[in-house]
């Protein structure tokens, strides 16, 4: 069976069912851990070696600078710490269920293989209506912010792209596998 993930007004798939986690929409989450402020992201997908972690979103703010005023500081600064919370817990609760702290209810055999040791860890937020030029800083914030998680979960990579690029990437409904 597969699966389209309809996420901020984008289709990422078509995916088996049991590539995807959808992290956001499980049991685990919605009933004991969203209602006491634990974010996650959309879903997890784990294509060959590669498990990605997807956030989506519509729009992102513009880099901020010196003139920057305090109120443009605090939308960047709360977006930004928006996504890196989504990214670090559900690195966690994902670890949790394989810890088997949380049921593994809704999760495909695939995604708990007992040997996870070769997979690449890919934290990938993608902004829909995005410029290229507005992305490439937001690589450089994810990368110093979550700098220990990079560490801790090696090989790990943090990509952030708009919707042009995920459709190339083949991360977006109807096109190929996802590239490097």
């Amino acid at each position: 069976m597969s699966v389209v993930i309809h996420e901020s007004d984008m289709d990422f798939g078509v995916y088996e069912d049991d590539q995807v986690f959808q992290i956001e929409k499980c049991q685990q989450y919605q009933k004991s851990l969203k209602p006491n402020g634990i974010k996650s992201c959309e879903f997890i997908l784990r294509k060959g070696n590669k498990l990605y972690f997807v956030e989506a979103k519509t729009s992102c703010p513009q880099q901020i600078n010196t003139n920057s005023s305090e109120e443009k500081i605090k939308k960047y600064q709360d977006y930004v710490s928006d996504i890196l919370l989504k990214m670090r817990h559900s690195l966690n609760l994902y670890s949790a269920i394989l810890f088997s702290r949380y049921s593994n209810e809704g999760i495909s055999k695939t995604m708990m293989d007992s040997d996870l040791s070769d997979l690449e860890i890919r934290l990938v937020l993608v902004v829909k209506n995005a410029e290229k030029e507005w992305l490439a800083p937001f690589v450089d914030v994810f990368n110093k912010a979550l700098y220990s998680e990079l560490q801790i979960w090696k090989p790990s990579r943090v990509f952030v792209m708009n919707e042009s690029t995920a459709k190339q990437k083949g991360l977006i409904a109807g096109l190929a596998a996802m590239a490097d």
